[in-house]
């Protein structure tokens, strides 16, 4: 089955958006929304911080790979 690359990135925002999610439940957050101080927004300051939680526009490139991974491993499973 072919998928274009869109709907991979479309498809990829929404696991992005799962995985925020559960990390949230969890007790993570963003760099910037770190109740320890100020830092740049990549940087961790205490053991909750997750550098991922980001929207998934405003992450970099290598790091959107893994979502789009995910589905690509997905679709292969559920389609091959």
């Amino acid at each position: 089955m072919e998928i274009s690359e869109h709907k991979i990135e479309l498809l990829a925002s929404k696991v992005h958006d799962a995985w925020w999610d559960e990390k949230f439940q969890q007790g993570f957050h963003a760099p910037l929304s770190c109740p320890a101080g100020e830092g740049t927004k990549f940087e961790k300051r205490c053991d909750q911080c997750h550098t991922d939680m980001y929207p998934y526009n405003e992450l970099p490139d290598n790091i959107k790979e893994y979502d789009r991974t995910t589905v690509r491993a997905v679709l292969n499973a559920l389609f091959s």
